[in-house]
C-alpha cells in the first residue's frame, strides 16, 4: 500500500518516486495495489490539474488492479472527474472486504469527515461483508485514531462518535489503512481491537519523535510503501524504502 505520492510536490522529483514505486512493486508478489490519498500535491490549484492524469498513467503501470481513495489535496472533481469515477466503493480480494471511501476535509483542512450518509454506506457495506463471510478492511485517507502530541493530532472528527460505535460493533472490521501524516509506519490498536496503521509517504517522511508515543511504529523515515500480508489472526507489515530491500518489519495482532 502507497500513500501520498503528491505529485506535483518537489517538480518531476515526486513523478520519479512514483514511478520508481510502481516498477517495486511490480517486481514483489502483491496481488493489488491500494493507494491512500493525496495523490496530488495542492489539486485544488488548477495548474495542478494535469498531475491526475500524469498519476494515472503512471498507476496503469502496475501489472495487477489498483485501487485509490482521494485525500484533502484532491478535490472530489478532480478525482471523479480522472482517477475514479466514485470515491466510496469497495472491492474483494481472497476472503476480505475493502471498504474504501473518502474521509479528508479538502485544503486547508486536515482533519477526517464522516457524514451519516457515508455511515449508512458504511453499515450495509460491512455487514454484506459478514453476509458472505468476508472480514473487512477499511481504507481512507484519515485514521481514526485520537492521535495526540507528539503526533500531528489529525484524526476522524465529524461523525467521530457514530464511526467509533461501527468500529467497536462490527467485528467483521478487522483493520483500517490511512496516510496523511509522513512519518512512516505507525499504528494501535486500541480502539475495539482494530488495527489502524498510518501509511509512510512515496513522497516524503519524517522523524517526528514518536519513540515514546503510544501504539507501534517502525524507526525508518525514508520514502517508500507498506507490502501488507493479511493472515487470519494478523499483518504483517513490512516498510519498502525506494530503491533497498524491506528494512523492518512487525506483525499487527488482528481482532478474532
Amino acid at each position: 500500500l502507497p500513500s501520498d505520492t503528491h505529485l506535483g510536490r518537489s517538480n518531476e522529483k515526486d513523478v520519479e518516486l512514483m514511478k520508481r514505486a510502481v516498477e517495486e512493486i511490480n517486481a514483489s508478489t502483491a496481488e493489488a495495489t491500494i493507494f491512500c490519498g493525496d495523490l496530488v500535491n495542492n489539486g485544488e490549484n488548477s495548474d495542478n490539474e494535469r498531475r491526475y492524469s500524469q498519476w494515472l498513467d503512471i498507476a496503469k503501470q502496475l501489472k495487477r488492479d489498483h485501487f485509490a481513495v482521494p485525500g484533502n489535496h484532491d478535490p472530489d472533481a478532480l478525482f471523479l472527474k480522472h482517477v475514479r469515477h466514485e470515491a466510496d466503493y469497495s472491492f474483494s480480494l481472497n476472503d476480505h472486504r475493502f471498504v474504501c471511501f473518502r474521509n479528508a476535509e479538502v485544503n486547508p483542512g486536515h482533519m477526517g469527515v464522516v457524514t451519516p450518509a457515508q455511515l449508512k454506506w458504511l453499515e450495509q457495506e460491512v455487514q454484506e461483508g459478514a453476509r458472505q463471510q468476508q472480514r473487512v478492511i477499511l481504507i481512507a485517507h484519515v485514521i481514526h485514531h485520537k492521535n495526540q502530541h507528539p503526533d500531528v493530532g489529525w484524526y476522524i472528527k465529524e461523525g467521530r462518535e457514530s464511526f467509533q460505535k461501527l468500529l467497536e460493533s462490527q467485528r467483521h472490521i478487522v483493520a483500517m489503512f490511512g496516510g496523511h501524516f509522513h512519518c512512516g509506519l505507525r499504528g494501535w490498536t486500541d480502539t475495539a481491537g482494530v488495527a489502524e496503521v498510518v501509511l509512510p509517504s512515496v513522497s516524503w517522511n519524517r522523524d517526528r519523535g514518536l519513540k515514546e508515543a503510544p501504539g507501534f511504529k517502525l524507526d525508518e523515515f525514508r520514502s517508500g510503501f507498506t507490502l501488507v500480508d493479511v493472515f487470519r489472526d494478523k499483518l504483517t507489515l513490512k516498510y519498502k524504502p525506494l530503491g533497498a530491500e524491506a528494512v523492518a518489519s512487525c506483525d499487527v495482532a488482528l481482532r478474532m
